[in-house]
């Protein structure tokens, strides 16, 4: 390999393993949210971008027990599940 190859060679797996793990969802999260994924969301898979998108979207219809999850796990602010989709802590 040329001496420029290997860097970029690096450099691009370390780009791909960071953007997975930007969408990844906690354990927690996921036992939480295995009901709502299913009614509001199964068309994504678990590690595609528009998941996100679409549990926001349904954020209003989301379980309790899913948005504290969320929250807990930094994928959601406190104020947006309050104000935006109308839950209360």
């Amino acid at each position: 390999m040329s001496g420029r190859l290997l860097p970029t060679l690096v450099f691009g797996a370390t780009l791909v393993a960071v953007a997975s793990s930007a969408f990844a969802y906690s354990g927690a999260v996921k036992g939480a949210c295995r009901a709502d994924y299913k009614r509001f969301c199964a068309a994504h898979a678990v590690d595609d971008p528009g998941l996100r998108r679409c549990m926001d979207k349904a954020g209003r219809s989301l379980s309790r027990s899913c948005v504290v999850a969320l929250v807990n796990s930094g994928d959601v602010s406190k104020s947006r599940a309050t104000q935006r989709w109308g839950h209360e802590f």
